[in-house]
């Protein structure tokens, strides 16, 4: 019988999880490289992660129970996570979120290309950011933009 790598983690705590979590719906798994990360837990990259393993005829049922446990998640989940622009006005409030109205929103900076074009050329940092806003309630990023 065969067995095939089906997910790999970089911590063996991380691997325990998903293996009670495959075995709980009557899929039979392994590990591998468990303890060598544990010995040697910098190697853990270097060995491709501890690796878990099923049976070649439970493969696609694994991953499919991977994805539903959300420890596989699909590219699409990305498109989520682009940035938006919404236009604003001077009633426009700045401490909500304009998709949901969650008040637990956070802000963003990160340098824009001028930023670091002066710091190679310089070697100084100057604080030139650009500001975006993320809601930790419905996920969703923007920026706002003038009309």
């Amino acid at each position: 019988m065969n067995w095939i790598t089906i997910i790999t983690f970089t911590y063996p705590h991380e691997a325990h999880m998903a293996q009670a979590y495959l075995e709980s719906k009557g899929i039979d798994t392994i590990i591998k490289d468990e303890l060598t990360t544990q010995v040697y837990n910098f190697y853990s990259n270097a060995i491709g992660g501890v690796k878990i393993l099923v049976r070649e005829s439970d493969c696609e049922s694994g991953l499919n129970l991977l994805k539903e446990g959300g420890y596989i998640i699909d590219d699409d989940s990305d498109k989520q996570h682009e940035l938006e622009l919404v236009k604003i006005d001077s009633t426009t409030n700045k401490k909500a979120c304009p998709f949901c109205n969650s008040n637990n929103i956070g802000k963003n900076k990160e340098p824009n290309l001028l930023t670091v074009f002066v710091f190679f050329v310089l070697g100084a940092m100057f604080p030139i950011f650009k500001s975006s806003y993320k809601c930790f309630d419905c996920e969703k990023k923007w920026k706002f933009v003038k009309k």
